[in-house]
């Protein structure tokens, strides 16, 4: 029997959203000289920006040149969702925002069309550099939804009709939505959005991708609550490690306060699969366990925060927790 090639996966953007190519270029040559097989393509997961097609193509050779596969890519949903408070970002989630001009959530209908371009536009980015899943965030204006609850009818409807106008585009180019579970967003919010999305479309078109560190700064009863909900139509994964949230910084009255708390302890610590870098609390076993029975296109994507002088060193150490991940996972499915 010949031996198990082990298989492991970490963002494009391990050490910020870089958009210089040559930046672009030295992050994907240090994944390679880190012995990653894998990655999924995180550049401009947020704001506005479209790709060329020469880009994308300057995407994949670049990809080829360090033999590093794509299989999933971070979209974008449209916009700055996130602005600087006291030199610490928060999200613009409880409201809807009103000054994104591309936006597929949007009640302006050109706005609207817009962020369905940049949808198709990150669909064809998938295509040129051979990626089937493209993860993508719906950020729910909650606070909105319980004031003006009609709102919450319109919002889904503008969701609902730009969904319906690039599912044809997205399976004719072998592409499916991951909706990814977010943070500074309550749980109940996010079950209500992917059990009405998920009813409406197959899943040969939308799916799911689990953020293990969102998980265990907003899933406060179960941080596996959405991991064991939507385990069969799981086809991304952002798996890091962080320390969770404490019930008193969570539950601030001082809303932008207690948001920037959320985004602080979003850690992205290396995922501590073997137990041996001494933070974390994930229990990788028993993700591991849920995965090997998801419809994942191996090996789950590791998205990590990795800077300083010691930058390759920390990225051979994930390389080695993203192997024994993936050992860990073939272990469960056999």
């Amino acid at each position: 029997m010949s031996e198990l090639k082990l298989l492991s996966s970490c963002e494009t953007d391990y050490n910020s959203d870089l958009h210089s190519w040559i930046d672009i270029e030295r992050q994907i040559r240090n994944l390679a000289d880190a012995g990653f097989t894998h990655t999924q393509w995180m550049q401009n997961w947020e704001g506005e920006y479209l790709y060329s097609t020469s880009e994308m193509y300057q995407a994949r050779d670049v990809l080829k040149h360090y033999g590093i596969r794509a299989h999933s890519i971070h979209a974008s949903e449209g916009g700055k969702r996130t602005i600087t408070v006291n030199g610490q970002k928060v999200f613009r989630n409880r409201h809807r925002l009103t000054d994104i001009r591309k936006d597929y959530t949007s009640k302006n209908e050109y706005c609207r069309l817009a962020g369905v371009d940049l949808l198709k536009n990150r669909m064809d980015l998938c295509a040129h550099i051979g990626a089937e899943v493209m993860v993508l965030h719906m950020q729910l204006p909650y606070e909105m939804f319980e004031e003006q609850p009609e709102e919450k009818d319109i919002y889904y409807r503008q969701v609902m009709k730009s969904f319906d106008e690039v599912k044809d585009y997205a399976v004719a180019a072998g592409v499916r939505i991951a909706l990814e579970n977010l943070i500074c967003t309550p749980q109940k919010y996010q079950d209500e959005q992917f059990d009405l999305l998920f009813d409406r479309y197959s899943d040969d078109f939308l799916g799911f991708a689990w953020d293990s560190g969102h998980a265990f700064l907003m899933c406060r009863e179960d941080p596996y609550h959405f991991l064991k909900k939507y385990c069969d139509r799981l086809y991304a994964t952002h798996l890091q490690d962080n320390a969770s949230i404490s019930d008193e910084l969570l539950y601030q009255e001082d809303p932008v306060a207690a948001d920037r708390e959320v985004l602080l302890h979003d850690a992205h610590w290396i995922p501590n699969v073997d137990g041996t870098l001494g933070r974390g609390i994930v229990d990788w076993e028993l993700v591991a366990k849920y995965l090997a029975k998801a419809p994942l296109d191996l090996p789950a994507d590791f998205e990590v925060c990795i800077s300083g002088e010691d930058e390759l060193e920390q990225l051979a150490a994930c390389h080695r927790q993203a192997e024994r991940f993936y050992q860990m996972i073939w272990d469960h499915k056999n």
